[in-house]
């Protein structure tokens, strides 16, 4: 193969830039879904194409879709699942690059969160990484005279689950099969997508709120075939991403990986563009290119190795 020439180091990288631009792609096809059903009706009908697909990819490599360390993995999944549920859900309301600025907001918050909950210290280089991503954030969401809204603030706290859930993955997860904890995470977030989807159906949120933001509130809905065709192709692109990404974490160190996720909100910047015209004022541009050299400051700033056991099963 051609990858092969390659040290395993750059072959992760061009893995990772792959996958997270196969997901800028995709998260913008799901513009075309979103009038349609609610984001709990989406993620149930994608968990269903792409469960298959996982255990097919099992089938194929040898590896487990059953999660040997229950807790960890129960505790990350409920933090993925409320990130993606909540990154989701806003898309519709605002510039989807925009909404990728605030879940990418995850490194600054890792960083937070280790000093807070794991006593790591912070360098004079994070400090400033913190600061320059923070006003990366206010420039893109410019609050108005009333401050920020509920859903201006949604990304930012997919941002942080995200971040909780990458720090359980690492510290505890790291001999778990990535194929366990991404069959955890997409039958999680279908059951969550078919609970909230049935509760809506029962109890009708007040039609001024649903009017608001439909893809957060609907209830069931009816779907043709150019539905399923749809949220196949999604389904398809998603769990390709997902598989590329595994492998190049595979092969690169995590502190090297990571700096590529940024190209995300280049992918799914461009697309959304090319789709459907959207091209963030001059102000999101600046902030969103503060919260990607924040987050390379504070991957490449140097830090000590983590010294804490790996989780074992009881």
């Amino acid at each position: 193969m051609l990858l092969e020439k390659f040290t395993p180091a750059t072959r992760g990288a061009l893995l990772l830039i792959t996958g997270i631009s196969i997901f800028g792609f995709s998260d913008n096809l799901t513009m075309l879904v979103s009038d349609q059903v609610s984001v709990g009706q989406f993620h149930f009908s994608r968990s269903l194409i792409a469960m298959f697909m996982v255990f097919g990819l099992g089938r194929v490599f040898g590896l487990s879709v059953i999660p040997k360390y229950w807790k960890p993995i129960l505790i990350r999944t409920f933090f993925m699942v409320t990130s993606m549920l909540l990154y989701f859900g806003v898309m519709p309301m605002m510039p989807i690059a925009e909404a990728g600025a605030g879940l990418f907001t995850s490194p600054i918050f890792v960083l937070i969160f280790s000093s807070i909950f794991f006593k790591e210290r912070i360098g004079w280089r994070r400090i400033v990484a913190v600061i320059l991503g923070s006003c990366g954030v206010l420039l893109v969401l410019q609050p108005g005279a009333n401050g920020f809204t509920f859903y201006q603030i949604m990304p930012i706290m997919a941002g942080a689950c995200y971040a909780l859930g990458s720090i359980i993955t690492y510290r505890y997860l790291r001999e778990e099969s990535p194929l366990a904890i991404l069959m955890s995470f997409i039958v999680s977030i279908g059951l969550c997508g078919f609970l909230m989807t049935t509760v809506l159906t029962v109890f009708p949120i007040a039609p001024d709120l649903v009017e608001q933001a439909p893809f957060l509130f609907k209830g069931w809905q009816s779907v043709d075939g150019s539905f399923w065709l749809w949220m196949l192709i999604i389904a398809v692109l998603a769990t390709t991403a997902l598989s590329l990404m595994t492998r190049a974490y595979q092969l690169a160190q995590t502190s090297y990986a990571a700096i590529f996720e940024y190209a995300y909100l280049i992918s799914v910047g461009l697309f959304s563009w090319l789709f459907w015209g959207i091209v963030p004022n001059y102000l999101s541009v600046i902030g969103i290119f503060l919260i990607i050299f924040a987050g390379v400051i504070i991957v490449l700033a140097p830090q000590k190795p983590i010294e804490e056991p790996l989780y074992t099963a009881v």
